[in-house]
Formats: structure tokens, C-alpha cells, sequence
């Protein structure tokens, strides 16, 4: 029962913490994670200590970072001193030895998080943001930065996301109902473009909006796979 009491305190947990927690996870973040796993395993383990003042102490290890991010969410000095900034490493092609020194930040860690956003070459860096979860934003100087459509004069199509039709062989009804379309439609395109008689016979299926249909068929070799 105390295993099972836990498992469900630290699902609520999660989801009442929301996607943020992973996403952008800070070193505060990381050590309230290892705490309240600590102290669930404890909870679990030993079954001679009180249950309620551990469970009393799991509340409040969960509680408080939640609150913390509702009141970091309104009031800005606050989010700075609890999660920090971003600070600017390297300006204007010049890397900043100052600011790494105080962040601790050593030319081989500079290096590695440069590999990470393959940029290979400083040289080839206009600016670069340290962020707070310790992740380098670059911007590449202007001769280095891919050529757009737009740098060439070409016209582009609109492109937005598209839209999964049918999942694990069945077809999804309401989202074929958000782009105006229907199951007869959607069995006489599969039908005609890629010869596939029932729904059932695809593990996934998108439209993107250009009306491109890609369907991949549930345990077809790659080569018999079809857009």
C-alpha cells in the first residue's frame, strides 16, 4: 500500500507540475526531483518509519516548486533569482572569458555545446546565448546562415502542420471533420493512390495541406512503404 500510495502522489505530481518540468529542466528543478524521489523511495521502503510525516513531507517537496512557478510566472525578479538568466557568451564574433569564467564554463564545454548546434568553426558565431538550462542559442554571422526563398526572390507555398488521419488502423473521425473531408473520401484516396482496401491494413496515416496523403502500412517492408 505504501508503494501504490506513492506511485499515484508522484503521478498527480507530475502532471500538476505540467510539461515545463521536463522541458526545461533548471538545476533547482533537478535537486527538487531527486528529494522527492528520495524521499518516496524511503517511503516505500521502509515500512517501520511513519507513513504520514513522510507522506506530510512528500506534500510539501511537491507543493512548494508548483507554487514557486505560479509566483515566477507573475512577478520577474523573482523568476530571475529562482531560475536565473540568459547571458551572452559570445558578441559580435568575440567570446566573453568573463562571463565564462563566472559561469564556470571551460572552451572544451564551449566547444561540445557549439558541436551540439553543428557549428563547428567560432569563427563561423555572431552571438550565443548561455541559457539558464545550460543550452547554447546561436546566431551564425550572415555569411553563414542558410539562403531562404526569400534571400532568392522565390515564391513559396503555404505549409502548415498536417493533420493524422487515420492511427494504429483506425480512422480518426474528428480529425478528418477539422479539414472538411470524409471516411469515403479517405477510403476511395487509399483505394485509388495505394491500392489499400480497409483502414485497418495502415498503422499511420497524415494530409498535410497540400493534400498529400503519406500512409505507412502496418508490417510492410520499408521499400513497399508509401507516400
Amino acid at each position: 500500500m505504501r508503494a501504490l500510495g506513492s506511485f499515484i502522489f508522484l503521478f498527480v505530481l507530475t502532471r500538476l507540475m505540467g510539461k515545463e518540468q521536463i522541458a526545461q529542466l533548471t538545476f533547482f528543478d533537478y535537486i527538487v526531483g531527486i528529494t522527492i524521489g528520495s524521499i518516496a523511495a524511503t517511503l516505500t521502503t521502509t515500512p517501520q518509519d511513519p507513513f504520514l510525516p513522510g507522506l506530510l513531507g512528500l506534500v510539501i517537496w511537491g507543493l512548494l516548486p508548483i507554487l514557486i512557478g505560479l509566483i515566477t510566472l507573475k512577478w520577474v525578479p523573482i523568476r530571475k533569482i529562482m531560475e536565473g538568466e540568459p547571458v551572452v557568451i559570445i558578441q559580435n564574433g568575440k567570446i566573453d572569458e568573463e562571463v565564462m569564467t563566472k559561469q564556470r564554463l571551460n572552451y572544451d564545454d564551449l566547444l561540445m555545446l557549439l558541436r551540439e548546434q553543428k557549428v563547428f568553426n567560432i569563427h563561423d558565431v555572431e552571438n550565443a546565448l548561455y541559457e539558464r538550462d545550460g543550452q547554447l542559442s546561436i546566431q551564425l554571422k550572415s555569411q553563414q546562415q542558410p539562403a531562404t526563398p526569400k534571400d532568392l526572390n522565390l515564391s513559396t507555398q503555404y505549409k502548415g502542420l498536417p493533420t493524422t488521419i487515420i492511427e494504429d488502423g483506425i480512422i480518426l473521425t474528428n480529425r478528418l471533420k477539422e479539414v472538411s473531408l470524409s471516411k469515403d473520401w479517405l477510403l476511395k484516396k487509399l483505394q485509388r493512390e495505394h491500392g489499400i482496401k480497409n483502414a485497418n491494413e495502415v498503422s499511420i496515416a497524415q494530409l498535410d495541406t497540400g493534400g498529400n496523403l503519406y500512409v505507412d502500412i502496418i508490417n510492410a517492408n520499408p521499400e513497399n512503404k508509401t507516400k
